[in-house]
């Protein structure tokens, strides 16, 4: 866990001293939920509200009802839009739901001028958010070799590269990149590529997924709709007669808390596969400044099972794994994230 002095070491590319000031709309719009707060100079000057995607048309209008209940009557400067998906053409098409967002039209909407529109990914937007947290906004994983060995937690590189992950709806990733000029988020979709199993039973599942989707990529297991895959797996693994009656991941890990072993298949899979893909991530990032877990997810995963597993899989990987075994592996247990990450990409 990189200290105060740490992170103050992790020079920031140059803000904007007039967008500091701004009063900003910022947004967390996601497959399934949107989040909305009022920002300015780099933080959440307002508690923010949480709704259900679906009750909205459009985001316009999310975003108009919000404003209307919540400036007071001030004059908003500006907005900056994280949402769930890849920025092509200026714009997002949510990559689990069905909102196109365009800056035009939310500058329209708002009154703003459109250069004052930020949109970006929303993991990207929690990239930005990661050298701003501080040591009670994000816990470690347990487990692995400094577990079993009683080993303080390792504190990872504080000059080097990090990266996220998180499930929720899908699998998001992103990158926080040590440039000359500062760090440097970067936008993935990583959790797209390709499933790696490695047990009997992972093969089970990328196999269901195969058939369900036409191919396995991480996102298809590491993901709401991915736990109920894996709890479908686990039953039919040992009886193929048998057919699922749970279709929502909330439900399975209330299965788990019954005892339901085919539930807790599933959930035990689920955080194992997690640190197996942030395993990669290391890798693949050289990202010896450690790797965050968040989304939507977490909190609720981390209720019903353990976590150790998910450790001990990150540090899996062969030759590699005294290496890992030095990378901070930890998970965001502050809300609201991806507004506050949004509200810095704002001042950049």
């Amino acid at each position: 866990m990189l200290n105060q002095p740490d992170r103050d070491r992790m020079k920031p590319i140059v803000s904007d001293p007039l967008r500091q000031e701004h009063l900003v709309l910022v947004a967390d719009v996601g497959g399934t939920y949107l989040r909305l707060g009022l920002a300015r100079n780099h933080a959440l000057i307002a508690p923010a509200c949480h709704f259900e995607r679906e009750g909205f048309p459009d985001l316009e209008s999310a975003c108009t009802r919000f404003l209307n209940d919540q400036t007071g009557g001030e004059r908003l400067d500006g907005a900056s839009i994280a949402a769930a998906g890849p920025l092509k053409d200026g714009c997002i098409e949510l990559t689990n739901a069905g909102w196109r967002i365009e800056p035009p039209r939310l500058a329209s909407a708002l009154g703003l001028d459109p250069s004052r529109v930020k949109l970006l990914n929303d993991f990207e937007a929690m990239a930005w958010a990661l050298p701003r947290l501080a040591s009670q906004d994000r816990a470690d994983i347990p487990g692995g070799s400094y577990s079993r060995q009683g080993k303080p937690a390792t504190t990872g590189h504080p000059q080097g590269h990090q990266a996220i992950l998180g499930p929720g709806t899908g699998l998001g990733v992103a990158a926080l990149l040590q440039t000359e000029a500062g760090y440097r988020p970067l936008a993935t979709e990583g959790g797209h590529a390709s499933f790696a199993p490695e047990t009997r039973f992972e093969h089970t599942v990328a196999a269901r997924a195969v058939q369900r989707y036409g191919r396995a990529s991480w996102e298809r297991v590491l993901s709401g709709p991915g736990l109920v895959l894996l709890y479908e797996a686990a039953l039919q693994d040992s009886d193929p007669r048998t057919t699922s009656k749970i279709d929502h991941p909330g439900d399975v890990l209330k299965a788990c808390a019954q005892g339901d072993t085919h539930a807790l298949l599933a959930a035990n899979t689920f955080v194992a596969l997690l640190g197996a893909f942030a395993g990669d991530l290391a890798l693949l990032y050289n990202a010896s400044g450690g790797i965050t877990v968040g989304g939507g997810m977490m909190a609720a995963l981390a209720q019903a099972v353990p976590l150790e597993g998910m450790r001990e899989r990150f540090e899996a990987k062969g030759r590699f794994a005294p290496w890992l075994q030095q990378i901070p592996l930890q998970r965001v247990v502050t809300p609201f994230m991806e507004l506050r990450g949004a509200a810095a990409a704002y001042c950049h």
